[in-house]
């Protein structure tokens, strides 16, 4: 992490680390690199708890109840994302934590087999929290039509990765800008054929959902 806090400090503080689910002692160590980086916010990916290679490391990495996530978000002193929630349970505790954002993700798919689509528990999650706190959703999301069901089912934005570190070895920061333009482009094309002008406008009632009352990205 020592590198990524030096980067965002680099950068002027336009990060968001990541830290891991550690014990509560490594965590505080962890929030001290944060602070030296001057980051607007960080994140915790609670769902790496189950992640194979952590198991049985030092220092050790598990779940974390309302109050360890309440303490880390005081030890954060910014804006606190928990990222790994695929439950109304789990948002509702976030929330209950005084976490400022949660992230719909189920890690990529890569915790646990048989995890259901994020799209699939956005829409209940959205309903469930209410309009006052933000939601990030990842997992698949590759077009702007995907940026645009998002958004419909209650995500105020998407988290998309890996088809930038695709596009910045193809093409560094002209391959990069290129990925941008390209998502733009399919949402503002969406969103016409939709009869939607702002973003704001993009509700659930513009889904066609015939088999199921969420929809797949």
């Amino acid at each position: 992490m020592e590198a990524a806090a030096d980067a965002i400090r680099h950068a002027g503080g336009i990060g968001i680390p990541t830290v891991k689910p550690w014990d509560m002692k490594t965590i505080e160590e962890k929030m001290g690199l944060v602070e030296e980086s001057g980051a607007f916010a960080v994140a915790m990916d609670v769902d790496a708890a189950g992640l194979p290679f952590l198991q049985g490391k030092n220092p050790p990495a598990g779940p974390k109840d309302v109050s360890q996530l309440s303490e880390i978000a005081r030890m954060a002193g910014r804006p606190f994302i928990v990222k790994g929630i695929m439950t109304v349970k789990g948002a509702l505790a976030a929330k209950e934590a005084g976490a400022a954002a949660i992230v719909v993700s189920n890690h990529g798919g890569r915790v646990q087999e048989g995890t259901p689509a994020t799209a699939e528990v956005l829409g209940e999650i959205r309903d469930a929290i209410g309009r006052d706190m933000m939601i990030l959703v990842d997992g698949g999301i590759r077009s702007g039509t995907d940026v645009y069901k998002a958004l419909a089912l209650g995500a105020n934005a998407v988290l998309i990765a890996r088809p930038f570190v695709t596009a910045v070895y193809g093409g560094g920061r002209e391959g990069i800008a290129l990925y941008v333009e390209k998502i733009g482009r399919e949402l503002v094309d969406t969103m016409k054929m939709c009869g939607v002008s702002r973003l704001d406008e993009i509700t659930r009632d513009c889904l066609h959902t015939p088999a199921s009352p969420y929809i797949h990205f």
